[in-house]
């Protein structure tokens, strides 16, 4: 699809035109590092309508490099078909373009010191959390060396361990994040990354005035392929929940039920969203980060320990293998099927409207109340 973009400069390039015909203002943080092909790396957002709107659509792409120009694409194919006309005066579109633009930019999840930005946004203030079986699988799913095999020895670690302490328990050793391991999978940093800094830059001078919020979180590689999945981050039965499902009711969505084989789910943490909720507690959000499917489960996992592994391997194999896994790292995050990416598109319009369409009848209901 010609929304998908081949590099992080071009879709920097085709982000920033969107929102300038939108009417956006434009917004840069730059970061350190530089991109794979010696660019200046940057955080980019546009603000879409009344600057002190008390309701705000959020849309973010890029938390996870590789899975970048997916969520930009989605992005961008909402800014397509929208009238700005269609906010009203008391609502404005806040996108955020390729927080991770290191990771977008050079085809990685990570950012350039190995933070998953996914695991970053926790209290630095307190004590981090610990991820007490972590450790039990860093050496099996961080190898030095890539084999044949290691993925019959990673399954069966999971089962074992599954057996032992029950599904969630095993998810949470193997995905939770952890903050003990900075060479490790899922390391959450032990402070703030510069995206992070930068996203909360962008919360205190964007987001004060706002109250109410529909959120979107743009991923790949989990669910069935080219599907949608919102991984719902609140509780069953809480307003943000249940406000959430009417407004996604009709977008096709698989269900977390579905998705996870046990019907468990990991205890993550530093997530984006509740990383939000702490730095702007002023503003009611309902919303969820979405996963647009590729691959199986497993194979999700395994495509984070070849992006790992080729970073951070001491043993690096033959060029052969490293083609053969890279390829497998596109497959699960940014698979080059024009279908998967018309689907991408379609979702990326749908949702948004719908989030577009809840928010403004949040507000009325607001203004009805008050």
């Amino acid at each position: 699809m010609a929304l998908f973009a081949e590099s992080y400069a071009e879709a920097r390039r085709a982000f920033r035109a969107a929102m300038k015909r939108l009417g956006g203002r434009l917004g840069s943080a730059s970061l350190p590092g530089v991109g794979a092909q010696g660019e200046a790396l940057s955080v980019d957002w546009a603000v879409v309508g009344p600057a002190g709107a008390s309701g705000t659509l959020l849309s973010i792409s890029g938390v996870h490099g590789a899975e970048g120009h997916a969520g930009s694409a989605a992005q961008r194919a909402f800014a397509a078909m929208f009238d700005p006309r269609e906010l009203g005066e008391d609502c404005n579109l806040v996108m955020i373009h390729a927080l991770n633009p290191w990771g977008v930019s050079h085809g990685h999840r990570t950012d350039a010191d190995n933070v998953d930005l996914s695991r970053n946004f926790c209290d630095f203030d307190a004590p981090l959390r610990s991820n007490p079986h972590y450790a039990r699988v860093h050496d099996t799913i961080c190898p030095d060396r890539w084999d044949d095999g290691l993925s019959s020895r990673v399954g069966a670690l999971f089962q074992s361990m599954t057996e032992e302490l029950g599904a969630a328990a095993a998810l949470t050793a193997f995905t939770g994040g952890q903050h003990s391991h900075p060479n490790g999978i899922g390391f959450g940093g032990v402070r703030p990354s510069p995206s992070h800094a930068a996203f909360a830059r962008i919360v205190e001078s964007e987001l004060s005035a706002c109250r109410r919020m529909a959120y979107l979180e743009w991923h790949t590689g989990f669910g069935d392929y080219g599907r949608p999945l919102v991984v719902a981050l609140d509780a069953p039965r809480t307003a943000p929940r249940n406000r959430m499902a009417r407004w996604w009711a009709d977008q096709g969505l698989q269900g977390e039920d579905e998705a996870f084989d046990s019907g468990e789910t990991p205890d993550w943490s530093g997530l984006l969203l509740p990383g939000l909720r702490r730095l702007a507690p002023h503003i009611e959000i309902a919303g969820a980060p979405i996963e647009i499917g590729t691959v199986s489960n497993f194979e999700a996992f395994e495509a984070v320990m070849i992006d790992r592994w080729l970073r951070l391997g001491l043993e690096l194999g033959s060029a052969d293998l490293r083609s053969a896994l890279r390829a497998r790292l596109r497959a699960a995050y940014d698979p080059a099927d024009p279908a998967w990416r018309a689907q991408v598109v379609e979702i990326g319009r749908s949702m948004h409207v719908a989030a577009l369409r809840g928010l403004r009848a949040w507000q009325r209901e607001a203004r009805a109340e008050a």
